[in-house]
């Protein structure tokens, strides 16, 4: 008989103790979830860093030994290039492929030796100023931040960028 009053009283510790544990996990799993929108915007600016990163390579390999970047284009990049798919986009026009779901495009500058990479950003357009003081360091004048920078614009859903 005392046996199997051992064996119910052992049954209901080990539910209080799984009990614990499941809200435990499921306290995790809702700060994880509060996180999300951070960490989706994270990896999004990781992502269109590289992608400016990859554009600027395949504009450099596109001027080869032309005297300027007169011309330059994303769809010629893309044409010409091996330009990520994901960045040029099946139609090779770079049409609502970067990570904030916009368009990419390629221009040469006002300075012929120079050109812009112009990203739309349609759906994060509160956040434009954030990515512009991102990318500043990397333009053509390496500046600390997009304020006051003359190689990086913005505009009221898209970022310039000079090389």
């Amino acid at each position: 008989m005392k046996k199997n009053q051992t064996k119910l009283a052992q049954r209901g510790a080990m539910s209080v103790d799984v009990m614990l544990v499941s809200g435990f996990i499921i306290l995790a799993l809702i700060y994880i979830i509060s996180k999300g929108p951070s960490i989706a915007y994270a990896w999004n600016k990781i992502m269109f860093t590289s992608d400016v990163s990859s554009i600027i390579s395949a504009t450099r390999d596109w001027k080869k030994s032309r005297p300027n970047f007169d011309g330059v284009s994303i769809q010629k990049i893309c044409d010409i290039t091996d330009l990520s798919d994901s960045i040029c986009g099946t139609s090779g026009d770079g049409k609502s492929t970067n990570a904030f779901g916009g368009d990419w495009r390629v221009s040469v500058n006002a300075s012929k030796g120079l050109f812009d990479i112009t990203a739309t950003l349609p759906n994060d357009t509160d956040r434009i100023d954030d990515i512009a003081d991102t990318m500043a360091s990397s333009t053509r004048s390496g500046c600390i931040e997009a304020a006051g920078c003359a190689t990086i614009k913005t505009s009221a859903n898209s970022v310039t960028m000079t090389f």
